[in-house]
């Protein structure tokens, strides 16, 4: 369970992680930029793919997930996007919005940090700190 249970937050914590973000920029309390919002998934990614249950040596399933949920945010703020006649659910909106080119590079960075923080050694660092 505690597996399935990591493998999922990756799913809720982006779009939190990218309306809390929407949050501080509408507050005037940060200005966002595409760097920062980069930086702070890449950071994301960082810390789960080092926070990893597996006992392999790469967690490919993560991975693959970590892209994977930012890819899921994207399409449904897209499919979700009003336009100026008030209309919703579009497609052709969601996969724009999901294939942009900033987007396409993130799931490719995401996926490499992802990968090498994940990389067994790098846990270990974790278990031996703790002990």
């Amino acid at each position: 369970m505690k597996k399935k249970l990591y493998y999922v937050i990756p799913f809720v914590a982006v779009p939190l992680l990218l309306s809390l973000c929407e949050l501080l920029d509408n507050r005037n309390l940060l200005q966002m930029s595409p760097y920062i919002l980069s930086a702070l998934l890449l950071l994301f990614s960082v810390t789960m793919g080092f926070f990893s249950t597996t006992h392999r040596t790469f967690d490919y399933l993560l991975t693959a997930i970590m892209p994977l949920s930012l890819f899921c945010c994207m399409f449904v703020a897209g499919f979700l996007d009003k336009n100026d006649l008030e209309t919703r659910f579009h497609l052709y909106k969601a996969f724009n919005a999901a294939f942009q080119p900033i987007a396409l590079q993130l799931y490719f960075l995401m996926a490499i940090v992802t990968f090498l923080a994940s990389f067994k050694s790098f846990r270990n660092i974790r278990k031996r700190i703790s002990s």
